[in-house]
């Protein structure tokens, strides 16, 4: 199993560990809070990485960083991920863990790339529909990419609707080379 296709059974396993004990926000806010943590500090980052410090060493520096600022259940959790070596894998879970938790809300997050800013009102027409669509609150994440040229790329967890110009361009240059090409989404 590569590294980051360790995130999801972590994260899932600390989340289902969070809903049973009633503890999803708390744990979601502490998680954040020693990712971030970990995060703005270069010194702790190289400390947690290195194959020459122990397992022992690095739970007893977290022990003392985050005891008292963190539920037990998440010092658990840490003391697990620094024996089977996956420090390197924190962020990652964090993200997975916030994912998990805004879905088991009835929120999804919806990605837009466009070549131009989305303005408030487009974004709020995008959320109503898709969220009409899904049946699910909807959080757009706006992104504006440039090479785009027009249109958006929407991505809703694996699944990507691509009505960008770029990719209709691709399309037609497939074409023309003799490739057959994808097809040219409608609207």
């Amino acid at each position: 199993m590569t590294d980051q296709r360790a995130v999801k059974p972590y994260a899932k396993a600390l989340f289902e560990l969070a809903k049973d004990n009633q503890l999803i926000d708390q744990i979601g806010r502490d998680l954040d809070f020693v990712t971030k943590m970990i995060q703005e500090s270069q010194e702790l980052q190289r400390f947690l990485s290195h194959p020459l410090v122990s397992p022992e060493a690095k739970k007893e520096s977290l022990s003392r960083l985050v005891q008292n600022s963190v539920h037990s259940l998440l010092l658990r959790f840490l003391y697990l991920v620094v024996d089977k070596g996956r420090e390197s894998l924190l962020a990652s879970i964090c993200d997975e863990f916030n994912k998990l938790a805004r879905e088991d809300q009835g929120i999804v997050e919806v990605h837009i790339d466009s070549a131009v800013p989305l303005s408030e009102d487009q974004k709020k027409q995008f959320a109503e529909r898709l969220g009409q669509t899904m049946g699910k609150e909807i959080r757009i994440l706006a992104e504006v990419k440039p090479p785009l040229i027009g249109g958006a790329r929407i991505r809703v967890g694996d699944r990507v609707l691509d009505g960008s110009v770029q990719r209709r361009m691709e399309i037609l240059a497939e074409r023309l080379r003799g490739n057959g090409g994808g097809v040219v989404l409608e609207h």
